[in-house]
């Protein structure tokens, strides 16, 4: 299964690619993909940069959980 750190790399087409979108090397993105996790405090802002095709939720759900249900009315 995909983690949310390769589908936004995949989406970005490269990791160097998804790192200069961020403004960070792509040293920093091989680590992030290592790990399988994007840091908490970077997950808003790569899922802003990717247009919100990879949610926090999946770059990092031990810190913001699963993904909610949307409202209903």
């Amino acid at each position: 299964m995909e983690t949310g750190i390769e589908k936004a790399i995949r989406i970005a087409g490269s990791q160097t690619a998804l790192g200069n979108l961020l403004g960070i090397t792509p040293q920093a993105v091989q680590k992030w993909a290592k790990q399988g996790l994007v840091p908490g405090e970077r997950c808003r802002e790569v899922e802003t940069a990717l247009d919100g095709q990879v949610t926090r939720y999946e770059l990092n759900p031990a810190v913001f959980g699963e993904r909610p249900e949307p409202a209903t009315q």
